[in-house]
């Protein structure tokens, strides 16, 4: 064989070589486009349930835990709340 036959396979290699890195790019193009619209939406949801969380968190009372509270004054909240829902009831049984 002469060297031109050496050259023109080496040529060959190499344009198939090139030939599937630019497919495999071209595929990873394609699935980082998908990607990215996929994380956009997700950040649009995610953005829309943070906002309607701090809704709910705006809704609720903030109150201290229990833990630390003084237990002579949970008692008589507990007391409070008892009486009051006993009240409604219609009164004790």
């Amino acid at each position: 064989m002469s060297v031109w036959w050496w050259v023109l396979i080496w040529v060959v290699l190499v344009v198939a070589a090139l030939g599937v890195l630019a497919r495999i790019g071209l595929s990873l193009w394609r699935r980082a486009k998908l990607l990215l619209t996929e994380l956009s939406t997700a950040s649009e949801r995610f953005a829309e349930i943070s906002a309607k969380l701090e809704q709910v968190a705006e809704r609720t009372e903030s109150r201290e835990p229990a833990v630390f509270t003084d237990p002579l004054e949970l008692r008589q909240e507990r007391y409070l709340t008892a009486r009051a829902n006993s009240a409604r009831r219609g009164g004790r049984r």
